[in-house]
C-alpha cells in the first residue's frame, strides 16, 4: 500500500522512492529495554533482539537493498548511560542493516528522547550519522524526518517547520501508535500497530507517524488519546494504516480517526 507515488507502506517501516533513491524509515527500536526490565526485577526469556532480526530479515526479502536507512530515534532504552546489552544489540543489527545497503549507502538516526547518550556507540560507525532532524529534498519538494519529542521540535529552527514551502511532509515516531480492533462479535480484542497520516493545521504539512519497531509491545491505542497525540497533533481527522504483524508484511487502511470516536 502506498501514499502517493514516493510512499510505500512495508510492515511497521516506510519504503520511500524519492529523487532516485531508495530509503526505508524505521520506528522506535528501544534496543536494550529487555536488559533494563531485568535489571529492575522482572523475569521472562529474552527475545527482543531476535525477532527484530526476524522482522528486518523478511522486510529486506521482499524489498532488496535500499540506498539509506533513516531510524526515527529511541534507537536505545537507557536514559542514564549505556547498558552492555546495548552495545552489543546495536551491533548486531546495524551490520545487519548495512548489508542491505546499496555501495555507499548511510544509516541517518534522528536523536530520540532515549538517545541522550549515544554518540559513544555511534562514533565507531563511520557509515552512521547522528542528527536532530534530517531532510531529504528534491527540486521540486522536501521531507523532513525527526523523531517527534517535544524537545526534537524545539530543536528545529521555525523557519524550517513554518517557511519552508518546499517541506511538504514531516515524518516522526516517539508516539508508538496502535488501535485496538474487536472481532464481529465484540468478544475478542487484539492490539495492532498503525500509521497515522493526515494534514496538520499547526505546521501546515502532511503529517506521517510511524509505529514503533519494537516488537515485544503493540502501542499505546490512540482511541484511548481520542483527538490529540501531543499539544498541536491532533489527529481526529487523520487517516489509519494497520499493520498486520505477519510473514506477508501486510497493511491496510482503516478508515480515519473520527470513525472510532464515538463523541
Amino acid at each position: 500500500m502506498k501514499i502517493g507515488k514516493e510512499i510505500e507502506f512495508v510492515d511497521r517501516c516506510l519504503l520511500l522512492n524519492f529523487n532516485k533513491k531508495r530509503t526505508l524509515v524505521v520506528g522506535d527500536l528501544h534496543l536494550g529495554k529487555e536488559n533494563l526490565m531485568l535489571e529492575q526485577g522482572w523475569s521472562f526469556p529474552k527475545t527482543q533482539l531476535e525477532k527484530t532480526i526476524k522482522i528486518f530479515n523478511l522486510i529486506f526479502k521482499k524489498i532488496g537493498n535500499v540506498d539509506e536507512i533513516i531510524l526515527l530515534g529511541d534507537v536505545k532504552e537507557f536514559f542514564g548511560g549505556i547498558l552492555k546489552d546495548e552495545f552489543s544489540d546495536f551491533w548486531k543489527v546495524v551490520n545487519l542493516l548495512k548489508k542491505s545497503l546499496n555501495k555507499n549507502g548511510k544509516i541517518v538516526i534522528t536523536k530520540g528522547n532515549h538517545d541522550n547518550i549515544l554518540e559513544p556507540i555511534v562514533r565507531n560507525y563511520d557509515f552512521v550519522e547522528l542528527r536532530d532532524y534530517y531532510i531529504l529534498s528534491s527540486e521540486k519538494e522536501g521531507i523532513l524526518f525527526l523523531h517527534g519529542h517535544k524537545k526534537g521540535f524545539e530543536n528545529l529552527k521555525k523557519e524550517i517547520v513554518f517557511y519552508d514551502k518546499k517541506i511538504k511532509t514531516i515524518v516522526c515516531g516517539h508516539f508508538h501508535p496502535a488501535i485496538s480492533i474487536k472481532d464481529s462479535g465484540g468478544v475478542k480484542k487484539e492490539n495492532f500497530k498503525c500509521f497515522l497520516f493526515g494534514k496538520n493545521k499547526y505546521f501546515k504539512k502532511d503529517f506521517l507517524v510511524v509505529p514503533s519497531f519494537f516488537p515485544l509491545v503493540e502501542g499505546t491505542n490512540i482511541l484511548i488519546n481520542k483527538k490529540e497525540l501531543s499539544e498541536n497533533l491532533n489527529i481526529k481527522s487523520f487517516n489509519i494504516y494497520v499493520v498486520f504483524g505477519d510473514d506477508k508484511l501486510q497493511v491496510k487502511k482503516f478508515g480515519k480517526v473520527k470513525d472510532f470516536l464515538n463523541d
